[in-house]
């Protein structure tokens, strides 16, 4: 039986060392925006090759978990970092979102770069609660979908991608707050606004299967077919164990 592949697998294969839409660009700016201080336990959710989670543990000097699930990914992000471990601040783990081995109100702060979509949304948000701290930060980019998104159309996008969900604005502000995250700051980008962006590095494997590159190929043009209708922002929020919980 031939093996199937999907989206995620690609990215792994390839190595893509940012994946996630807005580039290096995005990331900055919401980093801006979170109180980050020496010292901070923060995990990374997705963390796919590690640039992120390796940023905020050797200039900002947190302490970093990067996650993931996909055994590829984590391999790459040990490899690549590996000059970083000696400060003890930057630890890679390989496991689920939604079952992160670590205390109850243990982690300050959690980044999730183009994750929600393609988890269980509910589960991965609940863990989200209960390991942060009171006051803690979660800070989420995800793609938006536009309400006018036929259905056809978004059925294709989603079954493509892997993606279990997709929501308009409305909808992510709605859900995050149904799980204590209040939305402080919302960055909002139009991939069809902006120029084009850096390449990203590629990390290949020896073995990419030929799939890959037909998912790549496929890839590019369900971007182009669906620009009018999808967009992405990156949600800044506070656990405020005030709101109502589910």
């Amino acid at each position: 039986m031939q093996n199937e592949y999907t989206y995620t697998d690609m990215l792994a294969y390839f190595g893509v060392t940012t994946a996630h839409p807005g580039g290096k660009n995005i990331t900055a700016r919401a980093i801006d925006l979170l109180p980050i201080v020496n010292g901070m336990k923060i995990a990374e959710l997705g963390c796919g090759l590690g640039d992120t989670a390796h940023f905020l543990a050797t200039e900002k000097g947190a302490n970093v978990y990067g996650i993931d699930a996909h055994p590829v990914m984590i391999q790459k992000a040990r490899e690549r970092h590996k000059d970083a471990f000696d400060g003890k601040k930057l630890h890679f783990l390989h496991t689920d979102a939604a079952s992160i081995p670590f205390p109850d109100e243990s982690i300050d702060g959690i980044i999730a770069e183009s994750v929600l979509s393609f988890s269980n949304v509910h589960d991965v948000l609940k863990e989200c609660r209960r390991l942060l701290r009171p006051g803690g930060f979660f800070a989420s980019l995800d793609l938006v979908c536009d309400p006018a998104f036929p259905i056809v159309e978004k059925k294709e996008y989603s079954s493509f991608y892997g993606m279990k969900q997709l929501y308009t604005m409305n909808e992510w502000h709605d859900l995050l707050k149904s799980y204590n995250m209040h939305v402080q700051h919302t960055i909002e980008e139009n991939p069809a606004n902006l120029p084009a962006g850096d390449i990203p590095e590629l990390l290949l494997s020896d073995d990419v299967p030929l799939k890959c590159y037909e998912i790549m190929e496929n890839h590019i043009t369900m971007l182009e077919k669906n620009q009018p209708f999808t967009r992405y922002a990156y949600f800044i929020c506070k656990k405020d164990d005030q709101m109502n919980l589910i």
